[in-house]
């Protein structure tokens, strides 16, 4: 099976996941750069962090990261920032060394919140970017297991398998996650993606408009939606009884 491009993967997926995010966020190669607000000191210096990381300075980008757990130790998506913030140094700089410690924080910031959707789809990311699928799989996987009435977890999972070229299991992943929220914004664009690719345009219209109606941010999916109102009223005009 064909893989799809890291970038295909991410223009379905990348919109806003559902779960509360503290402050701001800036999404970056993959991975949501999450700003964490416990306390103004902590909030102070991920706002910092997360200014140097936007330009290019991810060793004061770390600093900050760093300052802000010294002011809140406990903070989940601190550890998410940071570890963002050394695999993105790691990549460049090709130092596993890097990476290696992105992983580990990424896991800490899992530690501190069970429920870190980001942290989980970063994680899950990086291993798999490393070569790991099958780790990816399995965290993911417990992650569902440990949360059967989320949705968060089988998204991810589309995301994974989707990456990975297995349309087939990503689709199946998405409609167990609209069997539990049915109007899943991000899986049921996901969701129209896969029909379209598969040519069925009629359960590709109806799944980006019911997502873009549970989420009219999606300015996107609009000429998305025009396109292929338009492709079936051509098909059917042509049809001769």
């Amino acid at each position: 099976m064909a893989s799809f491009s890291k970038g295909v993967v991410e223009m379905v997926f990348s919109m806003a996941s559902g779960r509360p995010i503290k402050c701001l966020s800036l999404f970056v190669g993959g991975v949501l750069l999450v700003q964490a607000g416990c306390g103004l000191a902590a909030r102070r210096h991920n706002v910092l962090g997360r200014e140097a990381f936007e330009s290019g300075q991810l060793s004061r980008a770390i600093s900050e990261f760093q300052l802000a757990l010294q002011n809140d130790p406990q903070n989940s998506d601190a550890y998410h920032n940071l570890a963002t913030t050394y695999w993105a140094l790691g990549r460049q700089a090709n130092n596993s060394q890097w990476v290696d410690q992105a992983e580990q924080l990424f896991r800490q910031s899992i530690s501190l919140d069970a429920n870190n959707l980001d942290a989980h789809r970063s994680l899950s990311v990086l291993l798999a970017q490393t070569n790991r699928p099958q780790f990816a799989v399995d965290l993911l996987q417990g992650w569902h297991q440990r949360q059967p009435y989320s949705a968060e977890p089988l998204v991810e999972l589309a995301r994974l398998q989707m990456e990975l070229g297995d349309m087939n299991r990503a689709a199946n992943h998405l409609a167990d996650a609209l069997r539990i929220d049915a109007y899943h914004p991000r899986a049921l664009r996901a969701m129209g993606y896969v029909r379209e690719s598969q040519g069925q345009w009629a359960m590709a219209l109806e799944n980006y408009s019911r997502s873009y109606q549970a989420d009219s941010r999606q300015a996107e999916l609009i000429p998305k939606i025009q396109s292929l109102q338009t492709r079936m009223a051509s098909e059917t005009g042509g049809l001769r009884y």
